[in-house]
């Protein structure tokens, strides 16, 4: 079994009437479980007992680890929820990084977990300036000399997804054109491909929403005049 996913919230049924906290405390950590899951994804690590790791904050935690029929390796911390929502905005994502460590090492101690690779890449996202950005679709349209990008970036605030077009490397245009709450099931349908259609230049989605499969479009003759 593939590890491919790893999470950090509070425990759902200690903090059931904190309820908004614990929805802003899941989304505010998906930037970073999520720039460790793109890792993950090359390394194609075996774990044979789960494809997920969810590291789960108790006030008090008692409970052992264990591994859930939905293929999920729960891992009980410390957690202090009012210390957490008291946290400064800028020392958040450390914070948050400092809990994931302690869920990780306490994984490693009864299974086979790439703790290494976990913690070099946690260290990489420090020393990148606590970035998740990425790049989801490159495609170059020889025929318009026009080469388009969709870039992505992710925040304790906000995912966030940008149109790139270029000439000759040249920037000619440059929109966002979708912005959800940091969490991959508010995102993830909205955008699948970059495409020409009838004069156009189209942004689809995954799942098409009320009989729409569209995001974006663009006509062309609107980038073709800006490239000039």
């Amino acid at each position: 079994m593939i590890l491919k996913q790893i999470y950090l919230y509070p425990d759902l049924v200690e903090f059931h009437n904190r309820a908004k906290d614990t929805s802003i405390i899941r989304d505010q950590t998906r930037h970073i479980c999520n720039y460790l899951e793109r890792q993950l994804s090359s390394l194609k690590f075996n774990s044979e007992k789960f494809n997920k790791i969810c590291i789960i904050g108790y006030s008090n935690p008692q409970n052992e680890m264990y591994v859930a029929s939905t293929n999920a390796l729960a891992v009980p911390i410390g957690f202090d929820i009012d210390h957490c929502r008291s946290t400064p905005k800028e020392l958040l994502a450390r914070y948050y990084i400092d809990l994931l460590i302690d869920g990780l090492k306490k994984a490693s101690s009864a299974f086979d977990i790439p703790l290494d690779h976990l913690l070099e890449w946690l260290d990489d996202f420090k020393a990148g300036g606590l970035r998740n950005e990425w790049v989801f679709k490159d495609k170059n349209f020889r025929h318009i000399g026009i080469r388009c990008r969709l870039d992505c970036s992710m925040t304790l605030d906000e995912f966030k997804l940008k149109l790139h077009a270029s000439k000759k490397e040249r920037t000619v245009f440059e929109r966002v054109i979708l912005i959800t709450p940091p969490d991959e099931v508010a995102f993830h349908y909205r955008f699948k491909d970059i495409l020409i259609e009838d004069e156009k230049l189209v942004i689809t989605t995954r799942i098409n929403t009320g009989g729409e499969r569209i995001l974006y479009s663009a006509p062309l003759s609107e980038l073709q005049s800006m490239a000039d």
